[in-house]
């Protein structure tokens, strides 16, 4: 066995209690597709709009695991030590640091409750987003190495961080708020979203294959790290070019003519959950394509789940074929996906964009 490998197995061997983080809470609050934007609400924080929307790669030298610590203000008015925003990138896109760094964050906690437990029955319960989240973890028969074993939780734990960023889009597009009174319809489905929650679940599985047991500081160290990497590695650009990009795209893919919390102010959205993504721009012919779609068998050993809750009534628009399930998986994803694009054409055709979304 390599070094390497044998190091990380006898990391992985120690008891849980030598490894444990808090849950998150809740995700970052930022930010909206588009650049110089308004607000309706004047100083008011709105969970989708920061002050500073695009920075670079020297405002991210730090990172901070989502511990609750920063508050929503400090966020969004720029005044806090973690730096968020939108960055444009030659190879990868348009990038969300915020969804970075939560799926990145969801990746560690969810390792540190599965760690040690693949093929025992157990439950994983998070705070509700809407439904109930759940992951479920089956009792099975393992025909695996110890290493095998291992680095299946990891993956397990990525893929499963990604599900919840695909959940949270959905959940936003149907009412959901991280910051009681203001719904959060701009940013659901926002097209740059995904692909940065993925690239977030893959920072992770590099930091914990190099250290499967770290402590919140090295954690912090280590993705601070590897992010300025494959920034500098997708092409990264200044804060001059990504607001000429994101001008480019104004009145296709987001409005500047609309004002925050309006929902329009996104145009073009991505309702295909899926586990391979493709960047919708880039500069350069060899754009990077990131894929979990390599770890889905590994759901046969956990998954999530999404059991009804009293926001069901969020829901009430569903075809009956929806609603009368109390729990979805994975398998209901693109069907209220493509629900929300049905809905969201039609918004588009009668020209009734004074409509916040669907209620």
């Amino acid at each position: 066995m390599k070094l390497r490998s044998l190091l990380f197995v006898l990391a992985t061997s120690f008891s849980a209690s030598s490894f444990a983080v808090d849950a998150p809470s809740g995700v970052r609050p930022c930010c909206a597709f588009g650049v110089n934007m308004k607000s309706e609400l004047g100083v008011v924080p709105v969970p989708f709009f920061r002050v500073k929307n695009v920075v670079e790669m020297s405002d991210l030298e730090t990172h901070l695991y989502n511990d609750g610590s920063q508050g929503v203000a400090s966020s969004l008015m720029g005044t806090g030590d973690e730096a968020n925003g939108l960055i444009y990138t030659a190879r990868g896109g348009i990038l969300d640091t915020a969804h970075v760094r939560d799926t990145a964050d969801y990746t560690l906690y969810l390792y540190s409750k599965i760690r040690g437990e693949l093929g025992n029955e157990k439950e994983i319960v998070l705070e509700e987003e809407l439904r109930s989240r759940v992951v479920k973890l089956k009792s099975v028969e393992l025909e695996m190495s110890d290493e095998e074993k291992a680095q299946a939780e990891l993956k397990l734990s990525a893929l499963l961080a990604f599900r919840l960023a695909q959940w949270h889009e959905i959940a936003q597009w149907f009412g959901f708020t991280s910051v009681a009174g203001f719904k959060e319809y701009p940013s659901a489905f926002s097209p740059e979203d995904l692909y940065s929650n993925m690239l977030g679940a893959l920072i992770a599985v590099e930091i914990l294959e190099n250290n499967p047991t770290p402590t919140k500081e090295e954690y912090q160290q280590a993705f601070s790290q590897i992010f300025l990497r494959k920034l500098k590695e997708l092409g990264a650009q200044d804060g001059k070019r990504t607001e000429q990009i994101m001008n480019d795209l104004d009145k296709k893919w987001w409005d500047s003519g609309k004002r925050l919390p309006n929902k329009w102010v996104v145009k073009t959205r991505d309702y295909t959950p899926r586990l391979t993504i493709h960047p919708h721009w880039g500069d350069s012919d060899d754009r990077v394509t990131l894929s979990l779609a390599q770890y889905e068998q590994l759901e046969d050993y956990g998954y999530l789940t999404l059991v009804a809750t009293k926001h069901e009534k969020s829901f009430s628009a569903l075809p009956g074929y929806l609603k009368e399930r109390s729990v979805w998986t994975k398998k209901q994803f693109n069907d209220i996906a493509q629900f929300a694009k049905k809905i969201d054409d039609e918004h588009k055709l009668s020209n009734n964009h004074l409509l916040p979304a669907y209620e």
